[in-house]
């Protein structure tokens, strides 16, 4: 066993975990999470408001047939007859679930359904905290590997 090998494979392991564990904060906290709806008339459910202040992506999964992304100033409007004519048009909506990208401002995820919908609404900021941590978490991630594999090596190489 080589142990300087050793103890820098182990610091750059411990590195790695600080940065991802850094990372991992910073992406968790931009994120806004909704899964509760109140129901202000029979049959129709409103998420609590999404305030996003920078330009934000929203996913919701388990989308509901008859529901969307409607723009704060418009939700009294909009009742289920006329509800195409508000509700944003998502980016993608592929096996029930739905994204929007490039949003700025308030909204609302009205759904239309004889029961509470199961779907979950995650925001998260494009630019700023969220993506900026991104990098942390990933290189966290990198310097992991190394430090197990510079352990590793340590480990298995003789003194010389």
């Amino acid at each position: 066993m080589n142990k300087p090998i050793v103890i820098i494979g182990v610091v750059i392991l411990i590195v790695g975990v600080v940065l991802l564990a850094v990372g991992a904060v910073g992406v968790l906290r931009g994120l806004t999470v909704v899964t509760t709806f109140s129901e202000p008339h029979s049959g129709e459910y409103v998420s609590a408001e999404l305030m996003l202040n920078s330009t934000s992506g929203v996913a919701v999964t388990s989308a509901a047939a008859n529901g969307g992304l409607i723009p704060a100033q418009d939700v009294n409007l909009v009742n289920s007859t006329n509800f195409g004519q508000y509700a944003l048009t998502p980016h993608s909506n592929v096996a029930g679930a739905v994204t929007y990208t490039g949003l700025m401002g308030d909204y609302y995820y009205v759904a239309f359904a004889s029961s509470q919908p199961s779907s979950k609404i995650v925001a998260t900021p494009l630019n700023g905290g969220t993506l900026g941590s991104s990098p942390l978490a990933l290189g966290g991630i990198l310097l992991i590997i190394i430090g197990i594999v510079v352990a590793v090596v340590g480990v298995r190489k003789k003194s010389g």
